[in-house]
Formats: structure tokens, C-alpha cells, sequence
């Protein structure tokens, strides 16, 4: 592949090999300091989790992750393509290599998918309309919580305890759709933001409410319970949850996914710090007109 004058080799799916790894994850710690090491040496790295790369000599420059994850959307299966880890050397800039490897995954990936996304931070808002993506809002529920009542006990999860770490994973491996947007068998994402991923992690929010085999991720604001995701093998009734995990002075709940029926709560727009949804156009009114939300624990 020639590039501006310049060789550069394309790589993909090479995580098993250590030297083209470890200059992956020096890119990585150099651009989002943060690197993918940890999760690798886990095992919970799936094949679902695709790297795209182009190389000069043996240092990785530029790369975009592909991750395959199917979703459950107003209870239809669907095999969706989301991009992350969007990134080129700063020596290497300027010479189109994100655009090379964009056009290449838009290649592999737009007949053979539902849909691709990805989430973008402000400093490139413009290069991704380039591709025929389009930004999209998220909606968010909001349930005001008049009176508390008496729920099903839980209790903290520690990631450092085996037994633990391996009821989350089956938890995740087996969790129904509960959500207008559910994400499906993909455990291994899970993992990596339970224990895997240093720069942020959720192992201080992890709960499990015995008496429905849910794991809840869930964390506190004064009189406000935030509900990231709820991971059970059958129905759960969100209220249920919101009801076990509530303190005292709860008053109210903010909702990190869309229920199935959010008659009952307040629905407004989404906005995460530095942090923009673009779809493939077209895509677009599937999510205004549902006020869809990615569920935290999908997001790469």
C-alpha cells in the first residue's frame, strides 16, 4: 500500500502476535493513554474485536478498531459495527492514513452489517461526515422517585475475587434484552470495563441482586441513583431494581438505557462531555424517533 510517496504495510487481526501488539498498545498509551495489554493477557479478548492498522517499518502509525457486537433493537437482532480507537502517530498525521483505513473498513463492513457508528470526540467532528456518517442525538429517562420501597437484597461485587469475576462473565454470556437497545453476547467488552481497562473502569459500581441473578451497574450522586446497565439471564423489572438499589434519600434515577416502556419516566436529550454519536445516514431516524441510548457497557 503506497501512500504519499511512503510503504506502509496494512495489518489486521495481528493481537496474537506480541511485537506488532506491543506497538499497537505504545500508539494506544500515546494517543488515550490507556493500552488493551491487560485485557488481552485476561483471555477475554473475542473475536468480535478487530484491529485495522498500517505500519512503516515495525511501528504501528495509524489504526481504527472495528468491533462487531450484535444488539437487540425494539426486539429485533441486529449485527452492528462500531469503530474506535480512531488514532495516527503525530509524526504521521496529515498524510490521510485515518481516511485510508476508514475507506478500508467502510469497504469490508457496510454490506455486511446493519449498521456502522462510532463515537467521536469535538476535535473531529468534521472528518467523519466524509465517510456518510451523520450525528445523531441520544435520549436519556429520568424517574422520579416519590416513595422507596422495600427490594430484593444486593450486595458489592469485587472483581478481584474469581468467583466474582466469573458470575459476571456467565451473567453477561446469558443477559436477555431488557432495553430498547440490548447489547447480545458480548461478554468479553464486558470484562474489559469490569477489571481491564485502568483509565475507566466500573468495578467499583458492579452489584448483584441475588434473588433475580441480576448484575447491576449502578453508582451514587447524593439523592440521585445513575443506572448504567442491568445484566440478568431473564426479565427483570426495572422498577424492581431501581427499588433494591435506591438508598434512603434517593429521589431520583437517571436511566443509562431506554426501557421498553418508558411511559412512567422523563425523556430528554443526552449529551456526554466531548463525546458525539454519528451513524450512517439513514440511521439517524431510527433514533430520534425511539429516543434510543447506547447502553454504557456497549460503547469501545
Amino acid at each position: 500500500m503506497t501512500i504519499n510517496h511512503k510503504n506502509y504495510t496494512f495489518l489486521m487481526q495481528y493481537q496474537n502476535e506480541e511485537k506488532w501488539r506491543e506497538s499497537f498498545n505504545s500508539l494506544t498509551k500515546k494517543t488515550y493513554r490507556f493500552d488493551f495489554e491487560k485485557w488481552y493477557q485476561s483471555g477475554y479478548w473475542d473475536e468480535g474485536c478487530l484491529l485495522y492498522s498500517l505500519a512503516e517499518g515495525d511501528k504501528v502509525v495509524s489504526h481504527v478498531t472495528v468491533n462487531v457486537i450484535r444488539f437487540t433493537i425494539l426486539g429485533v437482532e441486529k449485527k452492528f459495527v462500531q469503530l474506535g480507537t480512531v488514532m495516527t502517530d503525530p509524526d504521521y498525521r496529515k498524510q490521510g492514513l485515518s481516511r485510508v483505513l476508514m475507506e478500508k473498513v467502510m469497504l469490508d463492513w457496510q454490506d455486511h452489517c446493519d449498521m456502522i457508528y462510532l463515537f467521536a470526540n469535538d476535535a473531529v467532528l468534521d472528518f467523519y461526515p466524509k465517510f456518510g456518517f451523520v450525528p445523531v442525538n441520544e435520549y436519556q429517562a429520568v424517574y422520579q422517585l416519590k416513595a422507596v420501597k422495600k427490594g430484593p437484597a444486593f450486595r458489592a461485587m469485587n472483581m478481584d475475587n474469581a468467583g466474582d469475576r466469573d458470575l459476571l462473565f456467565h451473567t453477561a454470556q446469558q443477559a436477555v434484552p431488557l432495553f430498547k437497545i440490548s447489547m447480545k453476547d458480548n461478554a468479553g467488552l464486558v470484562m474489559f470495563y469490569a477489571h481491564y481497562f485502568d483509565r475507566f473502569s466500573v468495578s467499583d459500581f458492579l452489584y448483584y441482586i441475588t434473588d433475580l441473578n441480576a448484575v447491576v451497574v449502578a453508582e451514587y450522586e447524593e439523592e440521585m441513583l445513575i443506572l448504567h446497565d442491568i445484566l440478568a439471564p431473564a426479565t427483570v423489572d426495572i422498577k424492581t431494581v431501581i427499588h433494591a438499589m435506591a438508598r434512603e434519600n434517593t429521589s431520583e434515577v437517571t436511566l443509562g438505557f431506554m426501557p421498553e416502556n418508558a411511559e412512567d419516566y422523563e425523556i430528554s436529550l443526552h449529551k456526554e462531555d466531548n463525546s458525539t454519536l454519528f451513524v450512517q445516514a439513514g440511521c439517524n431516524k431510527l433514533f430520534e424517533d425511539h429516543q434510543l441510548i447506547f447502553p454504557l457497557l456497549s460503547h469501545t
